[in-house]
């Protein structure tokens, strides 16, 4: 009886945790678009995209690869939570963008000695223009897939319940993404994450949720009346299970345009962030970045802390 109310009680705690956002809904991915308050669906332009909207990937014209870590919630006594990802896009061919791009990337969230999210992504995104016969000048359009394999795994307290319940649950799910980009600087992005809702339950059914995504955005070389350069306003709308999200981000690159300075943020939060590129010879660019969010709902925390580093080659 003693065991059973043990088990008990560290499923309830497990599932507390698992829904701070929900199973695999965690939104610290990437330091840029964090940096943004998360608002990255319609402006996708880097190799954070795959796990934003992966038809964005179809816009890069290089190699691109990128590797972040951060501390979640600092300064909360017995609390440690990190993320870390991986992502790297590779153009099918360097020379016509008709062969589109593809990606591969790896997410993490993970709890030392509780829990732990990995979600493995593997994208392919293209130009629609060729396709509907589409003006460049006016449009350029693109989708993409992303093929996802989620892996969910728990620390059950073998001592107390040996066997009983399984440490870790997989499901294969899929993305789409569609990405317009006007010639007037306004862009439109529309993300469907988790197609298939997989059971990623251990004892009972736990279905990720579908999210729905549509973004806006607005970019300019040198905003009108204020003068800001490289200036770029996104805003995203999340659907989440009866319940929407709205994200809110800004960017501006200074310094004949090396060094960002971004803000963004949502409901729960409020981001700051800046990086720096440094320009080498064959148009290579290695990218520093870093992103600071202050959550509103969490007393006695310093904030969790991004920093990235990627590279364009």
């Amino acid at each position: 009886m003693i065991k059973k109310i043990t088990v008990l009680s560290l499923l309830i705690t497990v599932a507390a945790f698992a829904r701070l956002d929900g199973a695999f809904e965690s939104m610290y991915w990437g330091v840029r678009p964090l940096a943004m308050g998360g608002a990255f669906t319609a402006v996708a332009n880097d190799v954070n995209a795959p796990l934003y909207n992966v038809a964005g990937i179809a816009n890069l014209s290089q190699r691109q690869i990128s590797l972040t870590a951060s501390r979640l919630f600092t300064g909360l006594e017995g609390v440690e939570i990190g993320t870390n990802y991986f992502g790297y896009t590779q153009p099918l061919s360097m020379k016509t963008a008709k062969y589109g791009v593809m990606s591969f990337a790896w997410a993490s969230l993970s709890s030392p000695g509780l829990s732990r999210e990995d979600t493995f992504n593997i994208g392919y995104a293209r130009y629609l223009n060729d396709i509907f016969n589409l003006d460049t000048n006016i449009v350029n359009l693109t989708a993409g897939l992303n093929l996802k394999y989620l892996r969910h795994e728990y620390n059950f307290n073998q001592s107390n319940s040996p066997g009983l319940y399984p440490s870790s649950k997989g499901g294969v799910t899929a993305d789409i993404g569609l990405l317009a980009q006007f010639a007037n600087g306004i862009s439109v992005g529309y993300s469907n994450k988790y197609l298939t809702s997989p059971d990623i339950g251990f004892v009972y059914e736990d279905k990720v949720e579908n999210i729905n995504v549509i973004g806006l955005a607005y970019y300019n070389d040198l905003l009108p009346s204020l003068r800001i350069p490289y200036f770029t306003a996104a805003l995203d709308v999340m659907f989440r299970n009866n319940e929407t999200v709205l994200r809110v981000g800004l960017e501006s690159y200074i310094i004949d345009g090396k060094l960002a300075i971004r803000t963004g943020g949502r409901e729960e939060a409020f981001d700051i962030g800046f990086g720096y590129e440094f320009l080498f010879s064959n148009n290579k660019k290695l990218i520093i970045d870093y992103a600071l969010e202050i959550p509103l709902q969490v007393e006695e925390s310093y904030g969790s802390h991004f920093f990235g580093i990627s590279f364009n080659f």
